[in-house]
């Protein structure tokens, strides 16, 4: 019994508990549209503790939610005007109903902690740490952005049994490139947080107190406690540090190191350790963010006209891709805020939804208006596009059950609006057309096999050209005549694109085939020969393309005409002669 109760008093004494506690915020600057940093960060986060700020997401950038938060905030205080600026009144009303920071000159604030989470409890073995820069963030001598910096990536690998990392110091040392004289770094950084992956561990303001000086030195000091992170044994966790800044007047060099003994974890026995030795040092210079521009333009990977099969029971046809587009960041770097598209359409049948995306993620989504026009609102999206990229969108639609039979639908960009590298916001009205889209509730659906041009010699002179399409066709929503599908296919002057001769032509398939059935997948191809006599002087490379395909539904005489966007069906080859 009484080795029981020992055991159970060891286990007790060799489990280690850690846990961080709140800080609160005073603020003192004026803040509205357009501001941002640490101070904004603070403010949505007290908004959102005190119900106003339902965003849920804390971004640093003062937009339209949190305008409507502090209105919200302002009306219940009565403060007036209830304007939505953050002013001297409602910043005392907030300071008031905040808890005040109690950390003295010198000392580090306690991060939050972050939320649901619980404090880490150890198996009692004892284990130790191994050290490593990590390769990313790389050295950067023109940093044009201020908010999210990564500028410094530390690895840490649990050795012999599960850890606790604990605390970082981070050395800092802020050159002025113009008085070559050495600062606070606080005359540059607003705040400093760390990540562990994508997880905030810790985010803390900064003020003119909160590094502290080596003596003797240039270099100045913070240390960050309270990252209670729980390593498994023998597995790496990468602990990144990032700076947001403040409106940046000359440049500065900043150098960030965490030296010996500025890591500490602590293992299963309560025991800490510290890295024994320097972990590196990265480099870094900050300077007036540029002007930046954007290109938009057409995606490399443009989308060619489709076919889409309307559902007339259920639910019509939903999520159609139907244009993609690009947007290229020139200077410096850009924030994408909002992106207006128009649907346009053959028939009185529209949209009922259309949607952004960037890859596969969905950024916004709106109810398209009589009007055709919508304009996605992404700002709180962060879409940031790095200096010198070029980032992808896709817009995609809905369209109804009761969409007319041969709807074409054509999606174009026709503004973007974004913020530059100074904060300032810009727009660009170049638009961006997308091919037009087939809607019917029996369609085919192609997809090329090969299309050539080949030269008819006689004699060996040049007299004809035949051009050649065959592809495959699957008929989706019921089935398709074979015998009337019909093309319109000829030869294009490959240097001038000039059309040089058309024919319509019906297809083949195979033989005694009546109907393409529906869901079935079958072959057809599409022949015409044409005289070289009949092309124009100087005509000397042509290749095959397509014009328009028709084609009739089996459960009705009436034929349906798809016209445009077949350069997907364009030749794989070219003939070449002379005259």
């Amino acid at each position: 019994m009484k080795t029981s109760i020992r055991t159970a008093i060891l286990a007790l004494a060799l489990a280690v508990t850690v846990s961080a506690s709140a800080e609160g915020y005073q603020f003192n600057r004026n803040l509205m549209i357009g501001s941002r940093g640490a101070d904004v960060t603070a403010l949505q986060d007290f908004l959102t503790a005190t119900g106003y700020y339902t965003h849920g997401v804390s971004t640093g950038y003062f937009g339209g939610i949190t305008k409507a938060a502090v209105k919200a905030y302002q009306r219940a205080k009565g403060i007036s005007p209830v304007s939505g600026f953050f002013g001297p009144l409602t910043r005392a009303s907030v300071n008031a109903n905040n808890t005040v920071n109690t950390n003295t000159p010198g000392t580090t604030p306690t991060p939050n902690p972050i939320p649901g989470t619980t404090p880490v409890v150890l198996n009692g073995q004892e284990g130790f740490a191994e050290y490593r820069l990590s390769p990313s963030p790389v050295n950067d001598t023109n940093v044009q952005k201020n908010m999210d910096v990564a500028v410094y990536g530390l690895e840490v690998k649990a050795k012999n049994a599960d850890i606790s990392f604990e605390r970082l110091t981070i050395n800092v040392t802020a050159t002025n490139t113009n008085s070559l004289s050495t600062e606070n770094p606080a005359t540059l950084i607003n705040s400093i947080t760390i990540k562990d992956g994508s997880t905030v561990l810790a985010t803390i303001p900064v003020t003119s107190s909160t590094f502290a000086k080596e003596t003797g030195t240039t270099n100045y000091y913070v240390q960050i406690s309270g990252l209670s992170t729980r390593i498994a044994k023998d597995t790496i966790k990468t602990f990144t540090v990032y700076f947001n800044t403040n409106s940046i007047d000359v440049s500065r060099d900043i150098s960030i190191e965490v030296k010996a003994n500025g890591a500490r974890v602590v293992d299963g026995r309560g025991i800490s350790t510290y890295n024994a030795a320097s972990v590196g040092v990265r480099n870094f210079t900050f300077k007036k963010p540029g002007n930046s521009t954007v290109t938009v333009k057409s995606d490399a990977t443009t989308i060619y006209s489709t076919n889409y099969k309307v559902n007339v029971l259920s639910n019509g046809a939903e999520k159609a891709l139907t244009s993609t587009f690009a947007i290229k960041s020139e200077s410096g770097p850009a924030k994408v805020t909002a992106v207006t598209a128009v649907a346009t359409s053959t028939t009185a049948s529209k949209p009922t939804n259309m949607y952004l995306y960037q890859g596969s993620t969905l950024l916004d989504a709106r109810t398209v208006p009589v009007s055709g026009i919508v304009t996605f609102d992404i700002e709180n999206s962060n879409i940031q596009v790095a200096q010198d990229t070029t980032s992808t969108f896709t817009i995609k639609v809905d369209m109804p059950a009761t969409t007319a039979t041969g709807t074409m639908i054509q999606t174009s960009v026709t503004n973007v609006v974004f913020e530059k590298a100074d904060g300032s916001t810009a727009s660009n009205g170049t638009t961006v057309t997308g091919p037009y889209h087939f809607f019917a509730s029996i369609v085919p659906v192609f997809t090329k096999v090969s299309s050539t041009a080949t030269t008819v010699l006689n004699n060996n002179v040049n007299t004809a050209v035949t051009a050649n399409v065959k592809l495959n066709v699957m008929a989706s929503g019921g089935d398709i005549k074979v015998g009337s599908t019909t093309a319109v296919i000829g030869l294009r002057n490959i240097s001038t694109g000039a059309i040089v001769a058309t024919a319509t032509v019906t297809g083949t398939s195979e033989s005694g085939l009546v109907n393409f059935a529906d869901g079935s997948t079958k072959p057809l191809e599409f022949t015409a020969t044409f005289a070289s006599t009949t092309f124009p002087v100087g005509t000397t490379n042509v290749k095959t393309f397509v014009q328009s395909i028709s084609y009739t539904p089996a459960n009705t005489n009436t034929a349906l005409n798809l016209t445009g966007g077949f350069e997907l069906l364009d030749s794989d080859g070219y003939a070449s002669f002379s005259k």
